[in-house]
């Protein structure tokens, strides 16, 4: 099966609700898990302009206790359900384990919430698939998150320019 993403269920009929030129408030934002990517996901939506770090969700509460005693002012709880019924979040960042990314998303995106989710996104394509539909039926932006700053090419350009 070969499908072919549009503008809109790649995110950018949805982009316009997430990012309206008029937007007052910073855009809301709950990072869901907090093992190996998850922390670093934490520092940058502290420090980025136009976002709130809203919550942290992570289901190890020594997890959550570090993470309150960095960011006091920043919700921390192991309740998705409870995180996702939020009115004032706007989007949740998911860096779990791949076997969790597809049921996560499902509820973020069936709650109206904007997903960024590490890669890979999905254990399968049907999963990947279902995802862009209900972003799309949603009209939500449904992105995954990919760092190329570790990969050997761009290691190489960062010495290159470095020297």
């Amino acid at each position: 099966m070969h499908t072919t993403l549009t503008p809109a269920s790649s995110g950018a009929a949805a982009s316009s609700a997430l990012f309206p030129s008029n937007r007052t408030r910073p855009i809301n934002v709950a990072v869901v898990g907090c093992g190996y990517w998850g922390p670093n996901l934490i520092r940058n939506f502290s420090t980025t302009p136009g976002a709130k770090l809203m919550a942290i969700c992570d289901l190890q509460p020594e997890r959550l206790a570090k993470f309150k005693a960095q960011y006091p002012t920043v919700e921390t709880t192991s309740d998705y359900a409870a995180l996702l019924a939020n009115p004032e979040l706007d989007a949740v960042a998911i860096a779990t384990p791949v076997s969790t990314h597809f049921p996560l998303a499902r509820a973020a995106l069936a709650a109206g919430k904007h997903v960024m989710v590490e890669k890979p996104m999905t254990a399968t394509v049907a999963e990947g698939l279902e995802l862009v539909a209900l972003a799309e039926v949603n009209q939500r932006v449904l992105m995954v998150d990919h760092t190329f700053a570790y990969t050997n090419a761009v290691r190489k350009i960062r010495d290159m320019v470095a020297s």
